[in-house]
């Protein structure tokens, strides 16, 4: 092996490891924004969006349910009108 080849393998060896300790670098700070934000929004009133689409068809169902009181009193009150003539 020649003295360049030497050369050349050492600086690949070295550049390999630095791409390996960035992946863990990388992994690692990962792993920090990701506790940063959860620490963060565990201080606020959040919910998921899971949780907010079952509490919007809750609001919906409600307000059609509310529709269909409001037609049914309208309709019993154009009744009593009828009767009490």
């Amino acid at each position: 092996m020649t003295n360049n080849q030497q050369t050349m393998d050492d600086i690949a060896e070295k550049i390999a490891g630095g791409i390996r300790m960035l992946g863990g670098l990388k992994q690692g700070a990962e792993e920090q924004v990701r506790n940063i934000v959860e620490g963060a929004l565990s201080q606020f009133d959040v919910v998921t969006h899971e949780r907010m689409q079952v509490q919007e068809a809750m609001l919906k169902k409600s307000r059609d349910e509310l529709a269909a009181l409001d037609a049914r009193v309208h309709e019993l009150e154009a009744q009593i009108k009828l009767l009490s003539k």
